[in-house]
């Protein structure tokens, strides 16, 4: 299945078309050269798209773009406030790791009174919570994506039932930085 555009006529000359298609194109060209599968759409204001990859360890990528519009309140009446959404969610189902778990997210004011989650080392605008003495992956796993905590673009990763889930909030691939999770 490919990706494909869903995009009105008028919508084809736009430049933010130009750079979704590219995104998406550049996503598909990516997902092939690894023998994957990928289906979604894009348009000039938003793209969904899905590959799987299946290796030693089978992988699900997601990407999304979209851009939201508040209607209904007052407030949002008054002001139109817009709302500009990119993510990124890399999934891995089998990392199979006994009975290790942890999260990873940014921090919050609140997590100054919780005893469940400490500061991540080198990365203190971050918490973990984990249930065990941190593992060979969970060191891994900072290691190679450390230029996404100095870019403050890891939104959370967890680690449950032997699923690894990563979520950006990011508007670029980072194949580079993906590849070298194949390699766990």
């Amino acid at each position: 299945m490919k990706i494909k555009s869903n995009a009105a006529p008028q919508e084809v000359n736009s430049p933010f078309f130009g750079i979704n298609e590219k995104f998406c194109h550049d996503f598909e060209r990516f997902i092939a050269s690894k023998n994957g599968m990928v289906k979604g759409s894009y348009n000039a204001w938003s793209f969904v798209v899905l590959g799987k990859i299946e290796s030693a360890r089978n992988w699900n990528l997601k990407y999304k773009k979209a851009i939201y519009s508040s209607t209904g309140s007052l407030i949002s009446i008054l002001y139109k406030e817009e709302v500009y959404l990119t993510l990124a969610v890399w999934t891995c189902e089998n990392m199979n790791t006994g009975t290790s778990s942890f999260f990873v997210r940014k921090r919050t004011f609140l997590d100054n009174f919780n005893l469940r989650y400490s500061r991540l080392k080198l990365y203190h605008n971050y918490v973990v919570k984990s249930g065990r003495k941190q593992t060979k992956l969970f060191s891994q796993l900072i290691a190679i994506l450390q230029p996404l905590f100095s870019n403050e673009e890891i939104y959370s990763i967890r680690l449950k039932n032997s699923k690894l889930t990563i979520e950006l909030r990011s508007d670029e691939h980072h194949f580079d930085i993906f590849n070298q999770l194949l390699t766990l």
